[in-house]
């Protein structure tokens, strides 16, 4: 291809990233719009503890095993086709849980959405490694999909708590179908017919990565017994070292094993994982800390993490200028360590919570971090393997995407709802239905202190917040040591990442 004809191809090929970033857009949205809408929901539904938790998580413990069938699949049979029957999917899973009578039929309404996540992400990432081939525009696409990924998250709050004030939680799935419908219309018009790929699709290894991937997942995320999680997880590492077994046996293998020894790799999937578990865990915290604790509406919490949108979409915009200065490995370990700082504020405890200046400085410098660690890290993945393999590299990345949220969502919402339940003083003589239901959220407790006489009301609302806050406070903790461990492991692993790309940079010199 000429320069003039390749110029060309790029400059078509900005309109068409318009339109798969709305996709991705509205597949990240979907993973934490409910986390304002969650009080409302309740209230309507009435879940269980248990069922609140997995109403939220089922839709990326869903999508994070179906994540590499899906990609390859693609490369295999032809993006275009797989994406077109991930916004169908997509769009018929949304009315299905907006009209969802009952919580069976929302859960398993949420579940088919997360499949058609799992079509629709993938195959997004992998397209801009065909449609930009140049790495400086990569990046550049890279950063904007990556930033509509993260600020989707981001949003997904805000836009759930304007549908819920207005309307209620279930015009929160009312918005996708439209939008879905204009991108299909639009990717079938724009997006170029690419012929199936040559190497063969396997199934069986794509069914071990699948059953691998939800084990663990589901060992990871499973707010029951102990052993039922040891036994989903014990599994889950079989059946994925069964997959790893069977991909050095094939040939060609479904996921090329060799992108895991390219330099920066690894640690680009454990950013990936770090980062969404952070931000969708910590979100739903953060968004029921201001509405119960600090009495905000839906809408005015939405705007209080509004914050977190607009610092990670300037992060995004910057990060391709950083990326081609610094390099990935810098940046990403500059992330973690902004991220780290910044949730120092709510690792400080109520003081800091509650300063309006502090806090919106501490979300602020959170959505900076996330966006130079997310963009980074994908940008490495998806540059480490050719375009006819794009599908299984970015299949890699949206399974920590996936995984992460689902994580993030289980592990903190767990740890949370534990440090609330042994921190919260019930009143004496508060009846044990009224006792029971406190205990099974903040939100809950707000129910059960309006049957409660006004003296006991409000000692229950105010050990409620109380616990609300210790249980938002732990959490930040926790995530904050963990960023301090990426920041080790990732200042180690970039330096030999560094010295690899020297390496290979004097080869090709001599070449």
């Amino acid at each position: 291809m000429t320069t003039a004809r390749a110029e060309r191809a790029v400059d078509r090929a900005w309109p068409l990233l318009a339109v798969l970033g709305a996709g991705l857009f509205l597949v990240a949205v979907d993973a934490t719009v409910l986390h304002v809408a969650l009080p409302d929901l309740v209230r309507q539904l009435r879940p269980g503890a248990a069922a609140q938790v997995w109403i939220v998580a089922i839709y990326p413990l869903t999508a994070a095993p179906l994540l590499l069938p899906f990609g390859t699949l693609g490369d295999r049979y032809g993006r275009r086709r797989v994406l077109v029957a991930g916004y169908a999917v997509f769009g018929i899973a949304s009315l299905g849980c907006a009209f969802a009578p009952n919580v069976p039929v929302l859960l398993g309404c949420r579940a088919l959405l997360g499949c058609g996540g799992a079509m629709i992400m993938p195959v997004t990432m992998s397209l801009l490694r065909e449609l930009f081939p140049d790495q400086r525009r990569r990046r550049t696409a890279i950063a904007v999909c990556s930033g509509i990924a993260g600020t989707g998250s981001v949003f997904g709050p805000i836009l759930g708590g304007v549908l819920v004030e207005a309307w209620g939680w279930r015009a929160t799935f009312l918005l996708n179908p439209p939008v879905i419908l204009a991108a299909v219309v639009l990717a079938l018009r724009w997006l170029p017919r690419n012929p199936p790929g040559r190497r063969p699709w396997d199934a069986v290894s794509a069914a071990l990565a699948a059953g691998g991937v939800l084990g663990i997942a589901f060992a990871v995320g499973h707010p029951g017994a102990w052993t039922t999680a040891v036994a989903s997880g014990v599994t889950g590492c079989v059946l994925i070292g069964l997959f790893l077994r069977r991909q050095r046996r094939t040939d060609p293998p479904l996921l090329d094993l060799a992108l895991f020894r390219r330099p920066g790799v690894r640690a680009a999937v454990g950013g990936v994982l770090l980062v969404m578990s952070t931000l969708v865990g910590l979100g739903l915290l953060f968004a029921q800390y201001l509405q119960v604790v600090l009495g905000l509406s839906p809408t005015a919490a939405a705007g209080r993490l509004l914050l977190v949108l607009g610092a990670s979409a300037v992060g995004s915009v910057v990060t391709p200028s950083l990326l081609g200065r610094f390099g990935n490995a810098r940046v990403r370990t500059a992330g973690f360590a902004v991220a780290a700082v910044s949730l120092l504020v709510p690792a400080a405890g109520p003081a800091a919570l509650t300063s309006p200046v502090l806090l919106g400085a501490g979300l602020t410098g959170l959505g900076l971090g996330m966006a130079l660690a997310l963009t980074s890290s994908t940008d490495t993945l998806l540059s480490a393997t050719s375009a006819d393999q794009a599908g299984g590299a970015a299949a890699v990345e949206k399974t920590g995407y996936e995984l992460g949220a689902g994580f993030g969502t289980t592990v903190f919402g767990s740890l949370a709802a534990a440090v609330y339940t042994g921190h919260l003083t019930v009143p004496a003589g508060v009846p044990d239905p009224a006792r029971a239901l406190a205990l099974s959220g903040p939100a809950q407790a707000e129910a059960a202190a309006s049957s409660l006489p006004p003296h006991s009301a409000d000692e229950m609302l105010t050990a409620a917040k109380a616990a609300c806050t210790t249980g938002l406070q732990v959490s930040a903790a926790v995530a904050c040591g963990l960023f301090l461990m990426a920041i080790l492991v990732s200042a180690r692993l970039g330096s030999r990442e560094l010295r690899l790309q020297a390496r290979e940079l004097r080869l090709q010199a001599r070449e």
